[in-house]
C-alpha cells in the first residue's frame, strides 16, 4: 500500500527508523532506502530513484531522522491520497510563497499550518502546532520535506527536479510549486511525527534559493489565500532584506544577488533600508 522513500547517511538511524514505522504503519509497507552514506546522490535523485524503484502506490518520502507517535498513520495516509484531488500531503507547510528567495515558513505563524514535535539533541522537544481553525485537513501552497506524500502517479507527472535542486534544500518547494496548479497540496494534523534535527541556512540554501526563485518567477506569488498588493510587496522587501543579509557574508559570487537587488530597488527604491543594504553590500562585498 505504501512505499516509504528515504535517503540514507546513517545505517543505524535507518535501523530505528524502520523498525519505528514497522511499528506504528499498520499497513502494507515496504521501506525503499537509498545508501547515501558516502554522498553519491543528490535528495532528489534519491528520491527519483526510489520513487522508481517502489512498488506500491502511495509514496511517502521521508527524512530518517524522525518518529511516528500515531498508530495505524498509513492508513489514514492513504484514505487521505484516496481523494484524487489531493496531489501531496505534509505535516508542515506555508499558505503563500512570496516572489522572494525566502523559506515557507518566512512570513510567520499567521501564514503556516503545522504539527511537528521537534527535538533537538542539548534542546527541550518543542510541539509546533498551528491550526487556528481546528481543521483535520488544511490547503498549504507548499510542504516541508521532511516528510511528504503523493500517489505514485502524482509523482510520475512532477518527478523531482534534479537538474536544479542537486542539493539538499528547496526540493521540497519546487515539487509542491510544480504539483499546485494541477492538485491540492495540504498538511494533516490526524498525524504526528517527531523529528530529531532542525534545518540550516548554508550556502547550498541560498544557492537554492534563487535557483528556485528564478525557475518559477511567472508563478510567483502564489498560495491558498489573498493578500494585498501593498502588503504583498512589503513582505517581499523584508524577504529580500533578509535574504541579502544572509547572502553578503557567504563566498557565492556576488553577480548571482544582483536580480535580488533589482527587485529591492523596484519595490522601494528610495527607502533608507533599501539604500543600506546596497551600501554594506558594496562595503563588504567588493570593497574588502
Amino acid at each position: 500500500m505504501i512505499s516509504i522513500i528515504i535517503c540514507s547517511r546513517d545505517s543505524e538511524t535507518l535501523r530505528n527508523v524502520s523498525l519505528n514505522v514497522e511499528q506504528t504503519i499498520g499497513v502494507a509497507h515496504e521501506v525503499v532506502a537509498i545508501d547515501n552514506s558516502r554522498g553519491e546522490y543528490g535528495i532528489c535523485q534519491a528520491y527519483n530513484l526510489g520513487a522508481k524503484r517502489s512498488k506500491y502506490d502511495v509514496l511517502c518520502f521521508m527524512h530518517e531522522d524522525l518518529c511516528f507517535h500515531t498508530p495505524n498513520w498509513g492508513g489514514k495516509v492513504a484514505e487521505i491520497l484516496s481523494d484524487r484531488s489531493i496531489g501531496v500531503l505534509g505535516v508542515a507547510g506555508g499558505m503563500y510563497q512570496l516572489r522572494a528567495p525566502v523559506p515557507w515558513w518566512f512570513m510567520g505563524t499567521a501564514y503556516m499550518r503545522e504539527q511537528v514535535l521537534h527535538s533537538v539533541p542539548g534542546e527541550a522537544s518543542t510541539l509546533h502546532f498551528v491550526n487556528p481553525q481546528e481543521q483535520s485537513l488544511a490547503d498549504v501552497a507548499v510542504v516541508d520535506g521532511l516528510w511528504l506524500c503523493s500517489t505514485k502517479a502524482v509523482w510520475e507527472q512532477h518527478p523531482f527536479d534534479e537538474k536544479t535542486f542537486p542539493a539538499f534544500h528547496f526540493y521540497d518547494m519546487d515539487y509542491c510549486t510544480s504539483i499546485f496548479p494541477h492538485y491540492r497540496v495540504c498538511v494533516t494534523f490526524d498525524i504526528l511525527i517527531e523529528h530529531y534535527s532542525k534545518g540550516s541556512i548554508n550556502e547550498a540554501w541560498l544557492a537554492n534559493a534563487l535557483n528556485y526563485q528564478r525557475k518559477w518567477k511567472q508563478q510567483l506569488p502564489f498560495g491558498v489565500i489573498k493578500i494585498a498588493k501593498e502588503q504583498n510587496a512589503e513582505l517581499e522587501r523584508r524577504g529580500i532584506l533578509d535574504f541579502i543579509d544572509k547572502f553578503i557574508p557567504s563566498k557565492i559570487p556576488s553577480g548571482k544577488i544582483v536580480s535580488s537587488f533589482a527587485q529591492l530597488l523596484s519595490i522601494a527604491p528610495l527607502s533608507r533600508e533599501s539604500l543600506g543594504m546596497v551600501r554594506r553590500f558594496v562595503r563588504l562585498r567588493l570593497l574588502r
